[in-house]
């Protein structure tokens, strides 16, 4: 999600073949690495290798997701899932057939909230002190699918976050409401730093949810010595709108979700794969929209993207295509298999998660103009590519088509201009440049019931290797 788990920018995995990190060697963020998009395991966080300047060095650890059941937080305040968004019960439409929450107030707890307010009056941090925005929809690693929450980022030294003094970075809730659902990852994940997720609800059709915050300030101060064992705490503790809720100084950068229970989103070809993990994802709104004038303009500056929604966009589905969230048929759709829990072998591959059943075809986050294949399981490694033929995008493959064969490649950041961007330290409006090298292909064909049939083919460089599917090809839906 950001420096803190598994999404900060340098762990986009830009490289298939991961070489491997000999077992004596010593892995720590500066330290001098072979090459640049390798990744190596280390005391329990993943490292991946970056250029610096002209030297390539290891970039901040990421903490490994926890392999244990996520904590559930007290009844009415949802459960935690694996991308940390609250969650509540329900049963994937993927194949199951019971309906998903109704209202969002179902998924957070509508026990916990009063009012239908959906206006936001301050902001959730001073944009002067900010490095960069990322906008909804980023795919990343692990995070196969669009994310549905913004990245704040700090300054930072060749992508190091900077420690700084207590009470430089005051997070602060937008609006007034009642924090009601509190997840200490120092507990539940052993993290050794303050690390909070924190749900707000500013009324019964507006929510915050703060990922991975540092120590708790303010009204919420009083909750870190009430949060159990296992890291869970559910209540409500009124905060007042601009008011400091957490103290980002130690360990800078964070997520932040908004969801508004009043506008459904309609981009999604099927609300049901959501309805066991990701619930609260079709009420997931863009911060932008809801800023008061006179700290719009200021976040919007931050925004790394150019293209209309600045604020990003998470449903890409169009029926009929090959664009948008695909998950294995009879696999709970974003739910998964149900046990799996993130796994690393011992060259740093991340391998065997609830994303090894997803796929996602849809523009880049920040370069619109770009499709991205997102693909959960690539020979064990959650890996994002774009096609070698730009013209291939997810809407240009229809029922139509016939089979598609992509010829996937690995790409880099650079600004429109052609100069090259750090991973680390993106700048506005950047764009995916292609290095050429085909890693594989990806057989495609959009099907008249509106499924998709997929078949991976790793090392496969050329489209005369695929002479039709094969039994490994297998049917993905919405």
């Amino acid at each position: 999600m950001n420096t803190k788990l598994i999404a900060f920018l340098p762990v986009l995995t830009l490289s298939l073949f991961l070489p491997s990190i000999p077992v004596n060697a010593t892995v720590k963020a500066g330290g001098v690495c072979i090459k640049a998009g390798s990744t190596s395991v280390a005391s329990g966080y993943t490292y991946t290798c970056f250029k610096s300047g002209k030297k390539l060095v290891w970039g901040k650890g990421i903490k490994i997701l926890s392999t244990s059941t996520p904590t559930p937080t007290p009844s009415g305040s949802g459960t935690m899932n694996q991308e940390g968004n609250g969650q509540s019960g329900g049963n994937s439409g993927n194949n199951s057939g019971q309906s998903a929450p109704t209202t969002v107030a179902d998924v957070f707890g509508k026990d916990k909230c009063s009012g239908t307010s959906t206006e936001l009056t301050a902001g959730i941090i001073d944009p002067a002190k900010v490095s960069y925005f990322l906008p909804l929809g980023v795919m990343t690693t692990s995070h196969i699918t669009p994310i549905d929450h913004i990245y704040v980022y700090f300054p930072s030294n060749s992508g190091q976050p900077i420690e700084k003094p207590a009470g430089t970075y005051q997070v602060t809730s937008p609006a007034a409401g009642k924090i009601i659902s509190v997840e200490d990852f120092a507990k539940s994940n052993g993290y050794p730093y303050a690390d909070y997720r924190i749900v707000i609800a500013h009324s019964c059709n507006l929510f915050s949810v703060f990922i991975h915050v540092g120590k708790l300030t303010g009204a919420a101060a009083q909750i870190a010595s009430q949060v159990g064992a296992s890291g869970g705490w559910g209540g409500a503790v009124s905060v007042k709108s601009g008011e400091a809720i957490a103290d980002d100084s130690e360990r800078p950068n964070f997520d932040y979700s908004l969801f508004d229970g009043t506008k459904k989103l309609t981009g999604f070809a099927n609300l049901k794969s959501y309805s066991e993990a990701e619930t609260s994802k079709p009420w997931t709104a863009d911060i932008l929209e809801y800023l008061p004038n006179n700290l719009r303009g200021a976040y919007e500056a931050k925004f790394l993207s150019t293209a209309s929604p600045i604020g990003g966009k998470i449903d890409w589905d169009k029926k009929g295509t090959a664009q948008g969230n695909w998950f294995v048929e009879n696999t709970n759709g974003y739910r998964g298999l149900g046990n799996q829990g993130a796994a690393y072998d011992n060259h740093g591959k991340i391998a065997h998660g609830y994303w090894d059943t997803h796929l996602a075809i849809a523009p880049d986050a920040v370069d619109r103009n770009s499709t991205v294949f997102s693909i959960g399981d690539w020979e064990g490694c959650p890996c994002q590519f774009i096609s070698k033929n730009s013209a291939v995008t997810g809407t240009s493959i229809t029922a139509s088509s016939g089979i598609i064969v992509v010829e996937l490649i690995d790409f880099t950041f650079r600004t429109p201009a052609g100069a090259e961007v750090s991973r680390s330290e993106p700048t506005k409006g950047y764009v995916l440049y292609s290095n050429d090298n085909v890693v594989g292909l990806l057989a495609l064909q959009v099907q008249s019931n509106g499924n998709m049939k997929v078949e991976k083919l790793p090392g496969k460089t050329d489209k005369s290797q695929f002479t039709g599917f094969s039994s490994a090809a297998k049917i993905y839906t919405h």
